[in-house]
């Protein structure tokens, strides 16, 4: 069936800001015909500003405090593009992304927060800044490792006295003095205490917020023994001392700086207008000032009538009305007003399980505020997560959309539209290289090789992802690996597209974005794209003929493995169980990314390694499993194989899904076929089919170990000897695990 309401405005969302995690929420409560949201993003799980303390704490865990953006955009239909921006391309209405081509939008979308900055401080490098979190703790783990050899005496100096930095300050006191307390039990000796400064260029410490608060707060960091240097600029951090304008240096085994965030340097490069202090200028719409199709919100905006202080609470109110106004925008209405509340409540974690409560002059502390504050927080998370219904429901089809299109040649992507495609294509150096269309004939010679043989294959799949370009290359990834799996070389392609009904510019951008995806996999294994077919349907699908070359005496077959050969698996498996979970938003965003990760890897280079060991057979592992293909191999060989259960890899988070129950609609297909070949006892893990697999060859035993290590120094850092080959014991091979 085609779609019911054809995708007419892009709406581009760049940045997981708090903002913009509601925005998605609410198309995905209420879907907007004719509109197709996509997120820009890195990382896949954005964290939520307000549990922050206490995940530096140790009270909540990565997922507690995380909105899994790939979970949450399954959830409302929409796309997730996990890479970063660089810039706006406003005369194409494009933004610019760091590793593939720039993506198109017709309404726009900014909320990406603050990046961190040095304040002017010389050799700012030597300190360690707080966000972004995930790599501020990996190097907070090395200053952890130090406190536990030194017994806890370290100097710990934080540069920055804003509400950021105290929480940041006590959290990681409350987190180290955990850590040290463990470490004692361990060694039986009682450790030191660290020593933390907190240095402020104010006065006061968190400016903005009011006296009886800071008193409160200042009383606090007094009671935990942490020192407050207030009136001092650090000026220079070097090893082991941040130097101060009033010439005080401050000695330390680790200087943490969260000082006031800056906006990203590419926002002013866009000719977008901005404050003194380079954030986006919006006005009470949320609109940007100098562009009606481009949104802001959160931290990266300036709003047009105050100075809204750089806090979660804003983005947070400011989420709804983006929303409505995006979709106002789509349909050509007017706009309602963002008015910023005057006061707003503030809940300042204490380290431990305390907080202090501040809206304008009030102030109370305690671990009832703390439970407050726990419990709003987990109420805000599970908006984005456990609380999601289980299924959006779909707009009511639109019977003159389906009923107006056409069939056979009628249903081919229009000319204008490939052409204007292809002429862009051909005109960037990236890809012209990978594009062998040139004249537009009928048809493309192939020409065999010198020395040995042409092989041809093909294979074709529907959509998996929503995203054209990554699709692309994980389809020509895939398509190749039989021709790899040959031991050869792919040489050229033919490619078949289906794309979904909808406006003529949407169709334009999506064939782009996937025709280059399609060319760069092409092009990583050489290979050149001669010719192909468009067309539109219910659903994105690719299809690609490869041709590849195979020298004469050199091409691998599934038979050919000899008893005692060992079996070497190049890729993890997972992939069809992470697909089909992620449909189910049940799989870890996290997890999905390094199933994707896996397969946009090409089976090239192990071609290579493969064949330098001196491989006897191979396979690649696709859509019957490992368990499937292996069988292939062992009937073709003459053999059986025992496989060392313990030494399969297997990617993130697939284990624990397929002890779940969660399994792709082929897997019952495929372990049916296995039941005889196990004795019955069939491990999930065998029968779940990949996308874009790894190699599976048989390799003499005097080179598995070699194999394996050359393997992963050419970039497949899974590759594993998952067994070896046995003389055949009956008519039909067996596989049996030890």
């Amino acid at each position: 069936m085609l779609p019911a309401f054809p995708i007419e405005t892009d709406i581009v969302l760049v940045g997981g800001g708090h903002a913009h995690v509601e925005v998605v929420r609410q198309f995905g409560m209420k879907p907007e015909p004719g509109v197709r949201l996509t997120l820009v993003s890195t990382p896949v799980d954005t964290p939520y500003s307000g549990m922050l303390p206490g995940y530096l704490a140790g009270h909540y865990g990565f997922d507690d405090c995380n909105i899994d953006l790939r979970q949450l955009c399954r959830f409302a239909g929409a796309r997730l593009i996990v890479d970063r921006a660089t810039g706006i391309d406003r005369a194409a209405r494009r933004v610019l992304l760091v590793g593939r081509p720039p993506l198109s939008y017709d309404l726009l979308s900014i909320d990406i927060g603050s990046v961190p900055e040095s304040g002017g401080i010389e050799g700012a490098e030597h300190a360690i800044p707080l966000k972004p979190v995930p790599a501020f703790l990996r190097r907070w783990a090395e200053v952890e490792a130090l406190a536990v050899r030194q017994d806890g005496m370290v100097r710990i100096v934080v540069i920055g006295a804003g509400v950021g930095g105290v929480e940041a300050t006590m959290a990681l006191q409350h987190r180290m003095r955990k850590l040290l307390e463990q470490s004692e039990n361990k060694e039986k000796n009682r450790p030191g205490s660290p020593l933390f400064t907190i240095l402020s260029l104010t006065p006061e410490i968190m400016p903005g917020h009011a006296a009886g608060v800071r008193r409160r707060v200042l009383a606090a960091l007094r009671r935990k023994g942490i020192a407050v240097e207030t009136g001092e600029t650090a000026v220079a951090v070097e090893p082991g001392r941040v130097l101060c304008a009033s010439g005080r240096a401050f000695e330390h085994d680790a200087a943490i700086l969260v000082t006031q965030g800056g906006a990203a340097p590419w926002v002013g490069e866009t000719g977008f207008a901005t404050d003194g202090r380079g954030f986006l200028k919006v006005g009470p719409t949320l609109q940007s000032v100098s562009d009606d199709a481009v949104f802001a919100a959160g931290d990266c905006a300036a709003f047009y009538s105050a100075a809204l202080p750089k806090s979660g609470v804003y983005a947070v109110r400011q989420g709804p009305v983006l929303a409505e106004n995006l979709r106002r925008a789509a349909r050509g209405e007017s706009l309602q007003p963002f008015r910023p509340q005057r006061r707003v409540l503030a809940l300042i974690s204490l380290g431990d399980q305390r907080a202090v409560a501040s809206k304008s002059v009030l102030a109370s502390e305690g671990g009832w505020v703390w439970r407050w504050k726990d419990r709003i927080d987990r109420r805000w998370m599970a908006r984005y997560g456990a609380d999601l219904p289980a299924m959006t429901g779909a707009p009511a089809a639109d019977p003159a959309a389906e009923a107006m299109r056409c069939g056979g040649c009628g249903a081919k992507v229009p000319q204008a539209i490939l052409s204007a495609v292809l002429d862009r294509l051909r005109a960037d150096p990236e890809t012209s290289r990978t594009l062998a269309l040139d004249d537009p004939d009928d048809a493309a010679p192939v020409a065999a090789p010198a020395e040995g043989s042409l092989y041809q294959t093909v294979d074709q799949f529907r959509a998996f992802i929503d995203d054209p370009y990554l699709f692309g290359r994980i389809a020509a990834n895939h398509c190749m690996g039989d021709i790899h799996a040959m031991g050869g070389a792919p040489v050229s392609a033919l490619v078949s597209v289906t794309l979904p009904f909808a406006a003529p510019g949407i169709v334009e951008r999506d064939l782009e974005q996937l025709l280059r995806g399609v060319l760069r996999g092409l092009g990583e294994a050489g290979a050149v794209l001669i010719g192909g077919h468009t067309a539109e349907g219910a659903e994105m699908a690719v299809g690609l003929t490869i041709n590849g070359a195979v020298c004469d005496g050199a091409p691998w077959r599934k038979g050919g493995a000899r008893p005692g050969d060992r079996l070497i698996l190049t890729k993890a498996l997972g992939t069809g169980v992470l697909l089909a979970a992620e449909m189910a938003r049940a799989a870890r965003g996290r997890d999905v990314e390094a199933a994707l990760r896996s397969m946009l890897a090409s089976n090239d280079a192990a071609v290579a390694v493969l064949q330098r060991q001196g491989a006897r057979a191979c396979t690649d592992v696709t859509g019957f499993g490992l368990g499937g293909h292996l069988l292939e191999m062992l009937e073709a060989s003459g053999c059986d194989v025992v496989l060392d259960e313990a030494a399969l890899p297997l990617l993130p988070g697939a284990a624990g899904l397929l002890a779940a129950g969660h399994a792709s609609t082929l897997h019952p297909a495929n372990r049916a076929i296995l039941v005889a070949a196990c004795e019955g006892v069939v491990p999930h893990f065998l029968a779940d089919p990949q996308t874009a697999g790894g190699l599976l060859a048989a390799v003499p035993a005097d080179s598995a170990e070699a194999c394996v290590e050359a393997l992963r120094q050419a970039g497949y850092p899974d590759a594993a000897d998952i067994g070896h080959a046995t003389e055949r014991e009956a008519e039909k091979p067996a596989i049996r695990l030890e």
